[in-house]
């Protein structure tokens, strides 16, 4: 409370209480005090995203410190819905200042799509998390191997760095990586491991690091050393590990593994268990004393997960059975790792550029192994078909026209929510009243209920999704797409309106080096090519001239 000194009463210069006015103006300069400091702490943070290729926002980060709001908004009989959009806008104005250091504007990308039917016919990504497994599983075989073509981006070298680190011969070169044999083999016992910004490469090191006792660190990026690892404690206790984390204000990394080699042979994961860290235990499980078994619920949402890494040791004679509610792995020491192995295409990125047919027309076929059986893979096709799209799958390639108009559209995208901001670009095409359902990520739904009002499009939320209105699509700003799927999602959408425009395109050629390539060739595709690197050694012939001297 002010200090008020003390008067007489029968004076006329009796000091005055502050006016509403001025109260408010005084809150509001605390305010912006605040929000600069604020902005300061996640601007950091984003930053260091951005130097390693990353989206500039954390969804996991936003979701841990939203639980604060939503407390607090409750206490103070704040509406959550407008709490969410405060928030949503502070870490808006904070990404900006990363986007647009010293206030400047940096040029945007507009997108202006030819309004031609495509003809596309390339050699389709393959899928990001089975190569983690193939790339994780060569090193610990010491294998001879070469994988190709990849989506070579920054998860992979890092997971090459990481086993390379633990003694494996990993390389790369453009869209190939390859692992050489290894006369001691992997051992991390007593080494620091730096495993980048990827869960899924902390994952693969804890995994394979519980084979034999001993200790070891793991280090990792901005993203890891604000991860919360204390869901994988549940299951690395019955292990016989422990994972301790070496800054006591943080549950992240750094961290120390320490591994008594006391194994069971049995274990049950919850809802609260990671998938990618079950994967990565099956995929490690034969080098275990008694091999794994991991028990689950029926339509565990991890299936998916574990059933690619059933397949990649299947793939290379290690004895593996998944049934509906368990995934059993027997110990072994044998094994034939193939010298070029086969990597399914990535079902949900693959779906994303299978969708374009729906909005130019014409067609796309993509060369590679459709992962059939993979419950993310039939989510991805529903959608597609359900979104207007026929699509022909055969055992070397699978293709999609645009197929009649959907009268209505409902679509649950169950195991592939990723394409989420798909299905929102699918339903703005179709020019019917929409349902979106299954997202089950809170920070993916809100991110695209934002895409849905930067828009303009009326909407409304349902127990388990949101109901589109069809509309007239409105456009301002450029915006810094949250994930590359709303970015790959706001080039579908600009074939209805063009000059949609992105802050981020770079986050798009993180997840896929070739995308651009591809967007900018159409609309005729035959075969993708990365771009010519010119030789040095072509400009200096050139430049080379005949001088006559007399």
């Amino acid at each position: 409370m002010p200090n008020y000194k003390k008067f007489d009463s029968q004076g006329d210069d009796s000091p005055r209480r502050p006016s509403l006015l001025q109260e408010i103006k005084d809150l509001d300069e605390r305010l912006i005090s605040l929000i600069s400091r604020r902005n300061n702490l996640m601007g950091k943070a984003a930053a260091k995203r951005r130097l390693k290729g990353l989206p500039l926002g954390d969804p996991d980060m936003e979701r841990r410190i939203f639980e604060t709001w939503t407390t607090e908004a409750t206490d103070k009989k704040f509406n959550i819905k407008a709490a969410r959009r405060v928030f949503e806008q502070l870490n808006a104005l904070a990404y900006t200042c990363v986007a647009k250091p010293e206030n400047r504007n940096l040029p945007s990308y507009a997108l202006s799509p030819p309004r031609r039917p495509v003809k596309v016919v390339i050699d389709g990504p393959c899928s990001l998390f089975q190569s983690q497994l193939w790339i994780a599983l060569a090193a610990m075989c010491s294998a001879d191997a070469k994988m190709s073509p990849l989506s070579v981006n920054d998860q992979l070298t890092e997971l090459a760095k990481a086993f390379n680190q633990a003694g494996a011969h990993i390389s790369w070169e453009n869209d190939t990586i390859e692992s050489r044999a290894s006369e001691d083999g992997v051992s991390f016992e007593d080494k620091l491991v730096f495993a980048g910004d990827d869960e899924m490469t902390m994952f693969l090191v804890l995994a394979f690091g519980l084979k034999s006792p001993g200790k070891f660190k793991i280090a990792g990026g901005t993203i890891l050393k604000q991860y919360d690892s204390r869901p994988l404690t549940a299951l690395l206790a019955p292990l016989g590990a422990r994972l301790n984390t070496l800054d006591l204000q943080s549950h992240g990394l750094p961290a120390r593994l320490e591994c008594g080699g006391n194994l069971v042979s049995s274990l049950t994961v919850t809802e609260d268990t990671p998938p990618k860290f079950a994967a990565a235990l099956t995929l490690a499980a034969w080098t275990y004393p008694k091999g794994l078994t991991l028990n689950f619920e029926k339509d565990w949402s991890g299936i998916s997960e574990i059933r690619d890494a059933v397949d990649v040791l299947n793939a290379c004679g290690i004895k593996a059975d998944l049934t509906d509610t368990s995934c059993t792995v027997h110990p072994t020491k044998t094994f034939s790792f193939p010298e070029q192995p086969s990597i399914a295409l990535d079902p949900e990125l693959s779906a994303a550029l299978l969708s374009i047919p729906a909005f130019a027309g014409g067609n796309v076929t993509i060369k590679g192994t459709w992962p059939k059986t993979s419950p993310k893979a039939k989510d991805a096709l529903k959608a597609l078909t359900l979104g207007g799209l026929v699509v022909k799958v055969s055992d070397t390639e699978i293709s999609s026209t645009k197929g009649d108009q959907p009268q209505s559209v409902n679509i649950d995208f169950g195991q592939a929510s990723k394409l989420f901001p798909i299905g929102i670009a699918l339903a703005v095409n179709s020019g019917t009243e929409c349902s979106l359902q299954g997202i089950n990520d809170t920070a993916l739904f809100e991110q695209g209920i934002e895409l849905l009002e930067r828009l303009g499009l009326q909407y409304a939320r349902t127990e388990n999704g949101v109901q589109i209105t069809p509309g007239r699509l409105q456009w301002e700003d450029a915006w810094n797409a949250p994930t590359p799927y709303f970015g790959i999602a706001l080039g579908l959408m600009a074939w209805i309106r063009p000059g949609l425009s992105l802050l981020n395109p770079g986050d798009i050629t993180e997840l896929w080096p070739r995308y651009w390539t591809l967007y900018n060739s159409l609309p005729e595709i035959d075969g993708l090519k990365d771009p010519e690197v010119k030789d040095r050694n072509d400009d200096a012939k050139s430049n080379r001239r005949r001088i006559k001297i007399d």
